[in-house]
C-alpha cells in the first residue's frame, strides 16, 4: 500500500506520545508499505524548533524509510488556549498543501488531536478518491473541555459540529479503547465504522532492567523508593494532590518523587513545591529516547493521574510504557476510569481515587514496605502488555485496518 500519515508530531527523539506514531510509520515501512508523513517541523515539548531544522514552508526528509513531508506552522512556546488553537488552524492548512505534494496514495490516515487535522484529510480523500481513516486519541472537544482549556460556549459548539461533521465523513475511524468506541456509538456513529486498535509500548526496548542503575546514581536516587512521573505536566495532570501526599510523607527520606517532563502546569508545580520547601520532591526534564528504558526501570512505582473530568477523554500512553518496564502503576483516576479499569483487568497496579491525598500517602507508605507485592503487580503488566499492547500486534492491527479501508473503499467506489 501506499500510505499518507498526517499528524502534528514525528519526533522520534523524545519520549512524547510522537513516538508511537513515529514507531507506526516506520514499522509500516519496513513491512513493505510506501509511507508518506506529513508533519510540521519538530519542537515537541517546549514550542522551540529542534536545531538543524527550520520551519519552513516546505522541506522533506527520509528517516527509516519513511518520506517526511514537514510543512510551516506556528510554532511558540505559549501554550495557552487561542495560540494552540492558532497553531492547530495553521498547521491544518499547511498540511493540505503537504498532502498535495505527497501525490495519489491508496489511503491517508489523520490523527485527532488536533481536530481540525481531519479537514485537511477529508479534503484531500476527496480530491484524490481514495479512503481516509480518521485516527481517534483523545475526545475532542470534550478533553479540552474537561481540561477546563475551552470555555468559550461559541467555540465548544462549533467543535462540536465539526466533531460531528468528520466523524461522519470519515470512511472509518479508529480509537485507542472500547470507552471511546462506546462514547462515538453514543454520539450516533455506526458501529461497522468503528474499531479499536490500542495504543502500545515495545517490550524489547521498554524492558524490566536493574533498579539501581545508572539513573539512579546520577540523580542522587541510590537505595530510595522512588515515586516517578514522567510525561506532561499539563492542565489534566493532577499533580496537586500527589505534592499533597509528599508533603505528609516528608518526614521519611527514603520515599523520593520525581517528576520528569516539560508543560504548562510546570512552573506552578515547582513554585508550590518551593512555597512548602519539599527537598522529597524533585523535577527533571524530558530525558532522551535511549535513556527512557533505564529511566523506567529506576522507578519503584509509576504514577498515572488524570483529574476527575478528563479521565473519560483520555489513557495516556505512559500506561503502556509502564506495564512494559515491568513496574507497577500508581494510578489516580476515578475508579470507573479506564485506566482504573485496566489496572484491575490486570492486576498491575493500585488505582486511588482522586481527593484522597491521605490514602495516597498511605498507600505509598505501605507499597514501600511490601517488594514482593510490587513485583507481582509489575511481572502482571508486562505479561498483559506483551500479550495485548505489545508494538508487533499493535501494527499489524493498523495494517489491517487500513488495508480493509483500502479494500472496502474499492469494493463500493
Amino acid at each position: 500500500m501506499k500510505i499518507l500519515l498526517m499528524a502534528q508530531h514525528y519526533a522520534p527523539e523524545e519520549v512524547s506520545g510522537a513516538v508511537l506514531v513515529t514507531e507506526l510509520a516506520e514499522d509500516l515501512a519496513q513491512r513493505g508499505h510506501l509511507v508518506t508523513f506529513v508533519t510540521c517541523a519538530p519542537n515537541y515539548p517546549k514550542g522551540e524548533v529542534f536545531p538543524g531544522y527550520k520551519n519552513a514552508l516546505y522541506q522533506t526528509e527520509i528517516i527509516n524509510g519513511v518520506w517526511i513531508i514537514r510543512t510551516w506552522s506556528y510554532i511558540t512556546p505559549h501554550k495557552d488556549f487561542w495560540r494552540r488553537i492558532l497553531n492547530f488552524v495553521i498547521f491544518s492548512l499547511s498540511a493540505f498543501f503537504g498532502g498535495i505534494i505527497a501525490g495519489k496514495n491508496d489511503v491517508i490516515m489523520s490523527y485527532s488531536p488536533p481536530l481540525t487535522l481531519g479537514l485537511a484529510a477529508w479534503l484531500l480523500s476527496r480530491l484524490r478518491r481514495i479512503p481516509w481513516v480518521l485516527r481517534i486519541e483523545d475526545l475532542y472537544p470534550e478533553a479540552a473541555v474537561a481540561a477546563g482549556l475551552l470555555r468559550n460556549r461559541t467555540a465548544i459548539r462549533f467543535f462540536e459540529r465539526l466533531e460531528v461533521f468528520l466523524y461522519n465523513r470519515a470512511d472509518h475511524i479508529s480509537v485507542i479503547s472500547e470507552g471511546f468506541r462506546k462514547s462515538l456509538l453514543d454520539k450516533g456513529i455506526p458501529k461497522e465504522k468503528l474499531s479499536v486498535a490500542p495504543l502500545w509500548a515495545d517490550p524489547d526496548l521498554v524492558r524490566p532492567m536493574a533498579k539501581e542503575n545508572h539513573f539512579r546514581k546520577l540523580h542522587q536516587l541510590e537505595n530510595k523508593f522512588v515515586v516517578m512521573y514522567a510525561g506532561t505536566l499539563g492542565h489534566t495532570s493532577a499533580l496537586e494532590e500527589v505534592i499533597e501526599a509528599a508533603v505528609q510523607l516528608r518526614a521519611n527520606d527514603t520515599i523520593q518523587f520525581v517528576f520528569i517532563g516539560e508543560g504548562v502546569k510546570k512552573e506552578h508545580l515547582l513554585q508550590t513545591c518551593q512555597q512548602k520547601q519539599l527537598s522529597n520532591v524533585r523535577f527533571l526534564p524530558f530525558q532522551p529516547r535511549e535513556d527512557f528504558a533505564e529511566m523506567m526501570a529506576a522507578a519503584d512505582v509509576n504514577l498515572v493521574t488524570l483529574n476527575p473530568a478528563s479521565a473519560k477523554f483520555s489513557m495516556p500512553n505512559k500506561v503502556f510504557n509502564i506495564m512494559s518496564s515491568g513496574r507497577p502503576i500508581l494510578a489516580i483516576t476515578p475508579s470507573d476510569s479506564e485506566v482504573a479499569e485496566l489496572i484491575q483487568t490486570w492486576d498491575c497496579g493500585v488505582n486511588i481515587p482522586n481527593g484522597n491525598t491521605g490514602e495516597i500517602a498511605e498507600k505509598i507508605n505501605t507499597l514501600s514496605q511490601d517488594h514482593e507485592y510490587l513485583e507481582k503487580l509489575g511481572k502482571n503488566g508486562r505479561e498483559a502488555l506483551k500479550k495485548h499492547y505489545s508494538r508487533k500486534n499493535c501494527v499489524l492491527l493498523y495494517e489491517k485496518t487500513l488495508q480493509e479501508a483500502v479494500d472496502d473503499y474499492r469494493d463500493t467506489n
